[in-house]
């Protein structure tokens, strides 16, 4: 039988890997085995299209395997955040040139405009600082149909606290299961998806305004207007 699966869709930089974690660790607990877990990015298909429990994404370029996540998501959690701040992440973190950063961002963020509006979609805006909230982990866990101790909560809170991915990130160098991609030099943890870039992440919002050109804004509020309108300037 093919059970549903949880779906974390998110912008780049929104916080997108913090959720992730947190209801991969949710869902170990319910079930007393880690999730089976896939990420699925551009052109790949959904290899885990029947068997992985937890699926985390930003922009798919493939159409099949959207078509296949949807089929079999059950709670799509989406995380979004004013694309100007995401465009700046993405320059700073991982040094991407502004076209680069803006491409990324763009198709990120059509794809949960896409599905934002979907019965099944849980929506958690970056600018609501819910990963410096450890209420959130509770609301989460409830948005799965599912109740946690007040002390699990905080211990899934606390093990992903800014210093518990630091000094995660920090641990990985050496591990026999991480991988590292040859050309940047990037680690990857493909359990948590933490990378190494995720590392000294400030979480500022609106740096966007000492970072990006008038032209540069200017450019990303034309291509994304959908998270832009309404937003503080």
């Amino acid at each position: 039988m093919t059970l549903p699966v949880v779906w974390c869709l998110g912008m780049y930089g929104s916080a997108s890997t913090w959720l992730f974690n947190v209801v991969r660790m949710i869902l170990e607990d319910q079930t007393g085995a880690p999730p089976r877990v896939d990420f699925v990015s551009g052109e790949a298909p959904f290899a885990g299209a029947s068997t992985a429990d937890l699926v985390k994404s930003h922009e798919i370029a493939n159409e099949a395997a959207i078509l296949a996540l949807a089929r079999r998501a059950g709670v799509i959690f989406i995380t979004v955040r004013d694309p100007r701040d995401a465009v700046t992440s993405l320059i700073q973190a991982r040094s991407h040139t502004f076209a680069r950063a803006l491409h990324y961002v763009e198709q990120s963020a059509k794809l949960c405009a896409c599905m934002r509006a979907d019965k099944r979609a849980r929506l958690w805006r970056y600018e609501s600082r819910f990963f410096d909230d450890p209420a959130t982990v509770a609301q989460l866990a409830a948005q799965l149909g599912l109740r946690l101790e007040p002390a699990l909560s905080q211990k899934i809170f606390a093990a992903n606290a800014r210093a518990a991915v630091e000094a995660h990130i920090a641990a990985m160098p050496g591990r026999s299961d991480i991988l590292r991609d040859n050309v940047s030099g990037d680690l990857l943890d493909p359990q948590t998806q933490w990378h190494s870039h995720h590392a000294g992440r400030g979480g500022e919002i609106g740096r966007w305004r000492h970072a990006l050109s008038a032209a540069q804004v200017a450019e990303v509020q034309t291509r994304v207007p959908f998270f832009t309108a309404g937003l503080t300037t």
